[in-house]
């Protein structure tokens, strides 16, 4: 195992990564899934309800958009403190809206990417009205999102639909060259209701486009730790490079979560030796569970040049008998049509991951 030492010169961790640092679900310890139950990241999050006002005052009783429309602000539901930014719920002719606050240096970029969407995504959240003012984005409100939705055990053709719809919404976007980049299941947004023969979804689409990324065919996106470290692929906890199947690993992990209720590759402070980081077993765990002798190759090739080389080599080396690797293809209680999409979107040779339209003629979603 990695120590502390042995990663803390690649700055592995931003002050975002640490958010989840203590909402760890236990680590596996057999190639078993555990039993479903509510992880601890879901559990803190269903008491942290997001529609309740802050105790920090609204700066105003509304905006108007740049489209005329005046918004009328209900309460905060988020804020950051340094940089100051906040999220508000808000209210227009009766529907519900949600004004968000995006840096000035990213506020084009995503003016850009809604632009390059506009007309041709169904499954992603667009803008629907800008305050360039505040420099604010105005979006369509969802009542909620996949990562709470799925404690209410839902059967597994509702979480198909939804799994399918988000993916679509992945397609919409490398189609136009657009990485997300920080796929994870409070990304996917629904809208749902429930009557009496059970949920019923109404609407899902792909959200929070703040850090996706136009890269023409041919680049990649080199040198930033994109997403979230529990939901990121093997080549973004490298820093590149990343293009659009870094997006395609990270919705296996939010597949394998919405199915079987884990979150893989949380780590619990209580399973750290003194001085490791908890990415190292990230780093670890992902290994172990979904790389090859070839895909862990091509990986290498992947990376090139890269200072993150020699920790995958490191940690490769680490496994033997009495520290097996625990394939994902191996597990037990896993349906084999899962396991054959969730292997072929995990390849660790990020060139020979299936493509977004390609895992959706996928076999198991053919009910969806």
């Amino acid at each position: 195992m990695l120590s502390l030492r042995s990663l803390s010169f690649l700055a592995v961790c931003s002050c975002r990564s640490w958010t989840y640092l203590n909402l760890a679900t236990p680590r596996l310890t057999n190639c078993k899934p555990a039993l479903p139950r509510i992880p601890a990241i879901v559990q803190t999050t269903l008491h942290r309800n997001t529609s309740t006002m802050s105790s920090a005052p609204v700066d105003s009783k509304g905006y108007i958009g740049q489209s005329g429309c005046h918004y009328s602000i209900e309460r905060v539901l988020q804020e950051e403190t340094f940089p100051l930014r906040r999220v508000y719920f808000a209210t227009a002719s009766n529907q519900k809206f949600i004004l968000k606050y995006v840096h000035e240096v990213n506020f084009k970029d995503l003016q850009d990417i809604n632009n390059r969407l506009r007309g041709g995504a169904n499954y992603v959240r667009l803008v629907n009205d800008t305050i360039p003012e505040k420099s604010m984005f105005v979006f369509r409100y969802f009542a909620d999102h996949l990562l709470r939705l799925v404690q209410k055990d839902l059967p597994l053709a509702v979480t198909k639909r939804i799994l399918k719809d988000a993916l679509r919404g992945i397609a919409e976007l490398h189609d136009q060259d657009i990485v997300h980049t920080d796929i994870k299941p409070d990304n996917v947004l629904i809208d749902w209701k429930e009557h009496q023969s059970g949920i019923v979804i109404e609407q899902v689409q792909l959200g929070d486009l703040e850090d996706a990324a136009h890269i023409p065919p041919g680049s990649h996106m080199i040198g930033k730790q994109t997403g979230n470290w529990m939901w990121r692929s093997p080549e973004a906890h490298a820093r590149g490079p990343v293009n659009k199947p870094s997006d395609i690993f990270s919705f296996a992990l939010v597949c394998i979560y919405a199915v079987h209720k884990r979150v893989i590759f949380a780590v619990g402070e209580e399973e750290l030796n003194e001085g490791v980081e908890p990415l190292a077993v990230v780093i670890e765990r992902q290994i172990s569970y979904f790389a090859d002798e070839d895909g862990l190759s091509g990986f290498l090739k992947h990376l090139g040049d890269n200072p993150w080389v020699p920790i995958f080599e490191v940690t490769r080396d680490g496994f033997n008998k009495d520290n097996p690797r625990r394939p994902f293809s191996l597990w037990e209680g896993v349906d084999e049509d899962f396991k054959n999409l969730i292997c072929a979107m995990t390849n660790f040779d990020p060139g020979k991951r299936i493509t977004a339209r390609e895992a959706l003629a996928h076999k198991w979603f053919e009910d969806a």
